[in-house]
């Protein structure tokens, strides 16, 4: 059988390297006037961003008399002399001393240069970051397009609905923002990209593959600590494909070893990095995220706190903050004894013994968790007193304008959000939903097995999956607040599962539809070009 050609399946005589690059180009320029026409749209600080920012030393400068930071999106980012990441106030607010380490630093710093060449006003400034995500994320769906083994039609339709996903409000806007959830989407792109290089014919384009995904995916498990875990399902794709290793030293090792020894190496290199960047966190730190969990997610969901308290030794007056993180409690409570023996005693680990000590816990907690699933928008966590003086949490959303004067506060943009508004169709349901949301694509997809349309679809389809219940569980038990912003991978990745699904159906029915007319009118049925290959 003969080995079929990309050139084969473009419609013209253009290369199909320069269709991708006008793919790449135009997706890219199409994100820019999404981001800044008719004004410069982003996602606005929650007092965290400095933590991420302070690794160039810079901070946002409001005049005084400004309105809340999280009311409008600041894109100017001044040099302070010594500003430094152990060493820096914003305002009155002490911030936390440990600051983030992430592969979003790589995106800052080639804002920083796009704002010397722009000669934008400031030392660094997020519109310049805006673009170079931008630039990024077209370069990927450009890939895309050309590692695809389907028919033009269908490369520019998956091309498309791939963009269209990007483009919505509570993935794109956090180009222009102090935070690092774009840097995840980046990522999963390009490994995207890497598993259907991977699920090629070819050994070239295995070891291509192997690259593209190994260095991808540790840009994507280093954007932010709720992403670790998707190490594994990276592993397990970088370690599927045999890719032979000509090195007559190598003779001796076992052959299937020997196979994978490529991907083997990948895979330590990401663990490795990953690790090194995610195991900064100070334990003050980690015992104050766990305790969020065991007040704002926990407690909620029984209508007996103090059973739970006691299974963590935890103080009674914690029940009083039901569904609040402790820090909204009055000093002299966190000053406790009671209070630090209960924080020094939690671990994750503690945590996961709770659990199979009281297995019927854990959907409650999963519903709750998966709430914030439907609403995707980002939110700052505070605590506001209600009647009686008692503290509750609250969440206003993170405005996505400027202020330019005319500008109400707290304004979101909602110019194109079709992942946005189909999920708060579905406000208020719960783990189930959610389980749909993922079976329902795997199954329309795994139906078509026998007559697979784009080779890697299942490796792809799979990977997305793991990526979005990997990611889900680590935000559902690792800290309590900001859920929705923390969930905003696993909603990507769900996004591109639905993506990927539809385009696969309809090539596949396509197709059938189209052999089953040919049948009756009698015409020979020469074979796809994208069928000569075997399905993966």
């Amino acid at each position: 059988m003969r080995k079929p050609r990309i050139e084969g399946l473009r419609p013209s005589r253009l290369s199909a390297t320069v269709l991708a690059a006008a793919v790449g180009m135009g997706s890219a320029v199409l994100l820019m006037l999404r981001l800044f026409v008719p004004r410069p749209v982003g996602v606005a600080d929650n007092y965290d961003g400095v933590r991420l920012m302070c690794h160039l030393g810079v901070d946002v400068r409001m005049p005084k008399n400004t309105p809340r930071l999280r009311d409008y999106v600041y894109y100017r980012y001044d040099h302070l002399a010594h500003f430094t990441c152990h060493k820096h106030m914003l305002g009155s607010i002490r911030l936390p001393d440990v600051p983030y380490q992430s592969s979003q630093v790589l995106v800052l710093y080639a804002g920083r240069l796009l704002t010397r060449v722009l000669r934008l006003p400031g030392y660094l400034d997020l519109r310049a970051v805006g673009v170079v995500c931008c630039l990024l994320i077209g370069l990927a769906i450009g890939m895309l397009y050309r590692v695809l083994t389907l028919r033009h039609r269908y490369r520019l339709l998956l091309c498309a609905a791939v963009l269209g996903v990007v483009a919505d409000t509570v993935f794109i806007d956090y180009a222009v923002s102090p935070f690092s959830e774009i840097a995840s989407i980046i990522g999963l792109l390009y490994v995207v990209v890497g598993v259907l290089l991977l699920a090629g014919p070819s050994r070239r384009r295995r070891l291509a593959g192997i690259a593209v995904t190994g260095v991808s995916g540790l840009f994507l498990a280093t954007a932010k600590t709720q992403n670790v875990p998707a190490m594994l399902p990276l592993a397990l794709v970088l370690l599927a494909p045999a890719v032979p290793v000509p090195v007559a030293r190598l003779r001796g090792l076992d052959l299937r070893l020997r196979q994978r020894l490529t991907g083997l190496v990948a895979v330590v290199v990401l663990a490795a990095g990953a690790f090194a960047v995610s195991g900064n966190e100070d334990k003050r730190t980690a015992q104050l995220t766990e305790a969020n969990f065991v007040t704002v997610t926990l407690l909620p969901t029984t209508a007996h706190p103090g059973g739970d308290l006691a299974a963590f030794n935890a103080p009674s007056w914690l029940a009083n903050y039901s569904g609040a993180p402790p820090w909204c409690a009055p000093p002299s409570l966190q000053d406790s004894a009671a209070y630090q023996r209960f924080t020094k005693g939690l671990s994750h680990q503690r945590i996961l013994r709770y659990f199979a000590d009281h297995p019927t816990r854990l959907l409650p907690v999963l519903d709750r968790a998966a709430a914030y699933f439907y609403v995707p928008r980002p939110t700052a966590t505070l605590c506001s007193a209600r009647p009686g003086g008692k503290q509750v949490m609250v969440l206003p959303h993170l405005a996505n304008y400027t202020d330019n004067g005319h500008t109400k506060r707290g304004v979101l943009d909602t110019r194109w959000a079709p992942v946005t508004d189909a999920l708060g169709l579905l406000r208020g349901a719960g783990m189930g939903t959610l389980l749909l949301l993922w079976l329902v694509p795997a199954a329309a997809v795994f139906a078509t097995r026998r007559h697979r349309a784009l080779r890697g679809a299942g490796a792809v389809l799979g990977l997305l999956l793991a990526v979005a219940a990997t990611q889900f569980g680590a935000s559902a038990f690792a800290d309590g607040i900001d859920t929705a912003k923390h969930l905003d991978l696993a909603v990507f990745s769900t996004a591109l599962v639905w993506a990927f699904a539809a385009v696969e159906v309809i090539v596949v029915l396509a197709r059938r539809t189209w052999r089953r007319r040919a049948e009756d009118a009698g015409i020979p049925q020469p074979v796809p070009a994208e069928a000569e290959q075997p399905a993966l």
